[in-house]
């Protein structure tokens, strides 16, 4: 049985509670039925993680659920997917094509190996793995898409650039490297990760800034939607910065947040708005 193809019925709230997401908190801040559509969306999301990453299932099991999950959206009813998905994506009037663009995503993640080439096809990695979910958050949040669309697309990459770096460890061991290949060939990295450190810290003060372009690119009109999203982003830039004050580690642990730590940087973002 291939438990990786689309559900008849997505637990959309035991998945979060199990899933240990770094996006929880900002679960809490959505009225109920946000709450409950972003946890939907976000079990969908976990899904197709787990066809690039769960353990034990046969590439041919992995690329039989991608091409379910591509026809599903694909068709003018959605079916194939859950009721739960299919009654989102009509009701917030999501763009299915965004959904394809994340399963793209998903289809990198299951090429063995990973290799980028250069930053541009690092960045369209990233858009098609949180660039497309920070676009598809917008109506969930109550955002408008127009307006709010370049900062999703920049905090999405500037996640998933401390993504990158945090899962460095565990994606080489994977045969995975996301790091642009002209880029570590020109910083004199032959063979990644010897010799990579001063590559890091570059790759990290990059993915600092792309945080400060992203708030730049905020609109106020949204302030109040984009909570779950500054929080988020809160968080992530939290755990940049704790990599970075401890010399940036990546191929030797897999750094986390304490609940502490935390909640610091959720406070931080809700006072932060407040002053505003």
């Amino acid at each position: 049985m291939n438990r990786l193809l689309p559900p008849a019925r997505l637990e959309a709230a035991a998945i979060v509670r199990t899933g240990k997401s770094s996006f929880a908190p900002a679960f809490r801040l959505l009225a109920a039925d946000r709450r409950a559509d972003l946890e939907t969306f976000y079990a969908f999301c976990r899904a197709a993680d787990d066809i690039a990453d769960a353990e034990g299932h046969e590439a041919t099991d992995r690329y039989a659920a991608l091409e379910a999950w591509r026809t599903a959206f694909r068709d003018p009813g959605l079916q194939g997917i859950p009721d739960s998905l299919r009654d989102l994506v009509v009701r917030r009037g999501l763009d299915r094509s965004l959904f394809l663009e994340l399963l793209d995503g998903t289809a990198t993640d299951l090429a063995a190996p990973v290799r980028m080439a250069t930053r541009a096809d690092l960045d369209l990695y990233c858009h098609r793995v949180a660039g497309t979910v920070g676009q598809l958050c917008l109506p969930i949040f109550g955002a408008n898409p127009g307006r709010s669309s370049a900062y999703a697309e920049t905090l999405g990459r500037a996640l998933q650039y401390t993504n990158i770096l945090r899962d460095t460890k565990p994606d080489l061991a994977r045969g995975r490297i996301y790091y642009p290949l002209d880029e570590l060939l020109a910083a004199g990295v032959a063979s990644f990760p010897d010799d990579a450190h001063d590559y890091l810290r570059s790759f990290a003060g990059k993915t600092d800034t792309l945080f400060d372009q992203a708030a730049a690119l905020s609109p106020g009109e949204d302030a109040r939607a984009l909570r779950p999203a500054r929080v988020m982003a809160s968080i992530y830039r939290s755990l940049l910065r704790k990599m970075r004050r401890d010399g940036l580690k990546v191929t030797e642990k897999h750094y986390r947040l304490s609940a502490p730590e935390k909640m610091i940087a959720i406070a931080r973002a809700l006072v932060r708005q407040t002053a505003q």
